[in-house]
């Protein structure tokens, strides 16, 4: 059990610490030709925020990532593939909205996203939100 993993954590764990940061695994849902797997974008993104916290942990961080989240935004070049789970911007926003606005009023001030997904324009979202909640957001563009 890893406890800056909150998939992997229990209620235990979490209530004995004061977390700090959460990080944001972003990735999608797609084909990535015949060889790679449809969550390619999710899984490497969010195995780079495990290794990254681990580092982190060690280091005496409170960091916690979140699950990561499979849906990016729609490829126009894909959409008829079947089980190409893409979303609009809007419903990206509203999700990004709501699981940031969650988290700081559980008082973490620090959010890392980490964007996996080539597709998904995050920056024009966190200008948005960084109106509604300052200094809250650090952010990194297509992880792989």
């Amino acid at each position: 059990m890893k406890p800056y993993i909150l998939q992997e954590t229990n209620w235990k764990n979490v209530k004995a610490q004061k977390f700090e940061v959460a990080v944001i695994p972003w990735g999608a849902t797609e084909p990535h030709n015949l060889h790679l797997p449809y969550g390619t974008d999710t899984l490497e993104t969010s195995k780079i925020a495990e290794i990254a916290a681990g580092k982190a942990w060690e280091r005496d961080a409170k960091v916690m990532v979140l699950p990561g989240i499979p849906f990016g935004v729609q490829n126009p070049g894909q959409i008829e593939l079947p089980f190409c789970l893409h979303v609009s911007p809007s419903t990206q926003k509203i999700l990004l909205t709501d699981i940031i606005k969650t988290i700081y009023n559980q008082g973490i001030r620090k959010i890392v996203i980490l964007n996996g997904h080539g597709g998904n324009d995050i920056k024009p979202m966190i200008r948005e939100l960084q109106v509604e909640i300052p200094r809250c957001f650090f952010w990194t563009n297509r992880m792989v």
